[in-house]
């Protein structure tokens, strides 16, 4: 059974990164997280759970991990927990479940169709969402802006890998 004197260090990390998300950013509260993690579910995760789960209280489920490092991404704006952190702090399982939950993720995006999500690294799909999530969230831009802006990213992602790669063949020694 799991120490429950303290937070493990997965819960450790996720309380660190919800509170200091970033140089400039404000920290998250536990409401705003909580309300995140349930719209992302779509059950409730409480406030409760939540601060009983961070201070050792209550030892999360694999599920729950997901949730919460999940909600402080997209509320930090930003990849501040990758599941390799997860996996690094002794959650293979919640690591793998986070993997999955990401690659779900960019499947259910139709501006992420020509995205393979099981051959694109998770940072790089995290660093889509929150970019697409920018953008969704700009005030005053027609739907279609936005369609065309979430075009001009991918569009432009795609043209800088195909630069890459001709530099690669260009530099490739025969």
């Amino acid at each position: 059974m799991a120490d429950i004197s303290q937070p493990s260090e997965v819960v450790q990390l996720i309380a660190s990164r919800r509170e200091h998300p970033g140089p400039l950013r404000r920290r998250i509260s536990v409401r705003a997280a909580a309300k995140h993690a349930t719209d992302l579910s779509g059950e409730l995760f409480s406030e409760p759970a939540w601060r009983r789960i961070e201070s050792g209280e209550k030892d999360p489920q694999d599920r729950e991990i997901v949730l919460m490092a999940a909600a402080v991404n997209d509320l930090a704006n930003d990849v501040v927990i990758s599941p390799d952190d997860l996996d690094q702090r002794g959650r293979p399982t919640a690591a793998e479940l986070f993997r999955e939950w990401i690659r779900e993720r960019t499947k259910a995006d139709p501006a992420l169709a020509t995205i393979d999500p099981d051959l694109t690294p998770e940072s790089l799909q995290q660093h889509l969402h929150k970019m697409l999530g920018e953008i969704r969230a700009l005030k005053g831009v027609t739907a279609a802006e936005r369609t065309q802006m979430e075009k001009a990213l991918l569009a432009h992602l795609q043209s800088t890998l195909e630069a890459y790669g001709t530099q690669l063949r260009i530099l490739r020694p025969r």
